[in-house]
């Protein structure tokens, strides 16, 4: 079955007050059958893009040819106070609207009445109004969202459970292009497995997640926005990132010997200005001054069109040169020798008024470890580790930690959301030249420095936040979802600073490859 294309042709776009470049003359199609994962570094552009399909931004230049309506996550329901069935149902036409204005066109059946039923009623057949009922409840079960929750308020479902309903309502619409715009930010890791598996028999789509487990487990195709702008190539992520890294290392070695040729012809080149300069000097003392300037003229001549070609040449080769994704490392600061024991929790009960948030647990925490505390949403992850913080007192047990220790947290929710990022490293007394270098190595550059945090997307906002932890001594590290809305390329690079200085981590996070790769053991709560 042909599906209908999306095609960009020479697009360009730039926000104004600043001046920022995001695409520019860039030709593309996509196959609306295809399930496309759509990755790029934060800033890049990749919501920017969704938002110019969506026709909520305009191109400066170029146009879009978009067949279909597209239809996008996340968004506000019409009436989160209404029960999670009738939210369903109202975010995939609005048929109850409809079943009360045919009820009341046949209150009076004249045939103007009758005509307008008619065409109400056509509308209603198109949607699959008398099948609804039961499209709903079977596509709330096959995205795992259980039966009785669809009779609870909508306001009163979880982050992550309101998600689920909202997925499941686009879904069911007719005739539309879905946009996918970071679905897993408030799913637990068996969510993000239930979502993945219920994408992958879904028709095409386009899905921006940083989840690469998600990603392998329901993509066909990735849309890759690169340096030199966007790039699709066939296959699920693993398979381009396999492909991604031979391009770069080629690139890479290409570079290198371009580099390497540069320098030689550079050298070539002064040593020829070297020589002629010595030729020249010979005519002091010489007895035929007259030859001796004529055969060092002869000589300047031939330099002079010798460095010519070898500046047209380091000309030629520096063009080739590639705008490669610059890769630079991390690095944590040290607190000094840390003791062997760290933390030590001893039937810890957490308490509000009569609801058991924490019952019962106990846990060590010895240097090097990295132990990732696993469970659903609500099983009191969060809450433990305000607790370890000492921000809320437990009702029973102990939580023991050396006095000197350094602790260092990672919020799931962003400590600094105001005011100036400068103000708040002063503050702080944080070294703004050592944060603004390792903000840049996380891909979060510009003038990043000049602007108030309200105006930094949720993935700088989470740079930030994990960059204290990286200019910060400590002993041991709490790391609360440190990786929502982190691109994919920063994920990797946090992996890798990981595994090289093996800090002391207690951390949270429902990315299962990243915990798969840096957990050194599992706490189930």
């Amino acid at each position: 079955l042909l599906m209908p294309t999306i095609t960009l042709q020479n697009l360009s776009f730039s926000y104004s007050n600043p001046q920022v470049t995001v695409f520019e003359d860039v030709s593309l199609q996509i196959d609306s059958g295809c399930k496309t994962a759509l990755i790029g570094r934060n800033g890049r552009g990749k919501s920017t893009l969704l938002k110019l399909l969506q026709g909520v931004l305009t191109p400066g230049k170029g146009r879009i040819e978009l067949p279909l309506t597209c239809a996008t996550f996340p968004y506000t329901p019409a009436d989160p106070q209404e029960s999670t069935f009738i939210v369903v149902k109202d975010s995939v036409a609005p048929f109850r609207k409809w079943e009360q204005q045919m009820r009341k066109l046949l209150e009076q059946p004249d045939e103007t009445n009758l005509e307008q039923h008619a065409t109400l009623l056509e509308q209603y057949e198109q949607q699959r109004g008398y099948q609804i009922d039961s499209l709903i409840h079977r596509e709330c079960t096959a995205i795992g969202l259980a039966h009785e929750l669809l009779e609870c308020p909508f306001r009163q479902l979880s982050g992550g459970e309101q998600t689920r309903a909202l997925i499941a309502a686009l879904f069911l619409q007719e005739g539309r292009f879905l946009l996918l715009d970071e679905p897993t930010d408030h799913l637990d890791m068996e969510g993000r497995e239930q979502l993945g598996g219920y994408l992958a028999t879904k028709p095409g789509f386009i899905l921006v997640s940083h989840d690469r487990h998600l990603l392998d487990s329901c993509t066909d195709h990735v849309l890759a926005i690169n340096p030199d702008g966007p790039e699709l190539t066939q296959g699920n992520y693993s398979r381009w990132k396999l492909q991604a890294d031979r391009k770069l290392a080629a690139e890479q070695h290409r570079d290198e010997k371009l580099k390497r040729e540069i320098r030689k012809l550079k050298i070539a080149a002064q040593q020829r200005r070297v020589w002629s300069g010595r030729k020249e000097k010979e005519k002091i003392g010489a007895g035929d001054k007259g030859a001796i300037g004529h055969q060092a003229a002869k000589v300047m001549k031939r330099a002079l069109a010798i460095e010519k070609r070898v500046q047209n040449g380091i000309e030629e080769k520096e063009t080739l040169l590639q705008n490669l994704e610059k890769k630079r490392d991390l690095k944590l600061t040290a607190a000094g020798k840390a003791p062997e024991l760290l933390l030590s929790i001893e039937q810890l009960v957490i308490a509000f008024g009569d609801k058991r948030i924490v019952n019962d647990f106990s846990l060590t925490v010895r240097r090097g470890q990295r132990i990732a505390l696993l469970g659903p949403n609500g099983a009191g992850k969060t809450t433990l580790f305000n607790a370890i913080a000492g921000e809320i007192t437990p009702v029973n047990g102990s939580i023991r930690l050396p006095a000197y220790l350094e602790l260092l947290r990672a919020y799931q929710q962003p400590l600094w959301q105001t005011g100036l990022l400068r103000e708040q490293l002063r503050v702080a007394g944080l070294d703004e030249t050592r944060f603004r270098q390792i903000l840049a190595v996380l891909g979060a550059e510009g003038d990043i420095f000049e602007r108030p945090l309200e105006t930094f997307s949720q993935g700088q906002l989470k740079k930030v936040d994990l960059c204290r932890s990286f200019i910060s001594p400590a002993h041991l590290l709490l790391w609360d979802e440190p990786l929502n809305y982190i691109d994919i390329m920063s994920r990797e690079q946090i992996e890798e600073v990981i595994l090289e200085f093996e800090p002391t981590l207690l951390f949270i996070e429902h990315d299962r490859l990243f915990v798969e790769r840096v957990a050194t053991d599992l706490v189930e709560m």
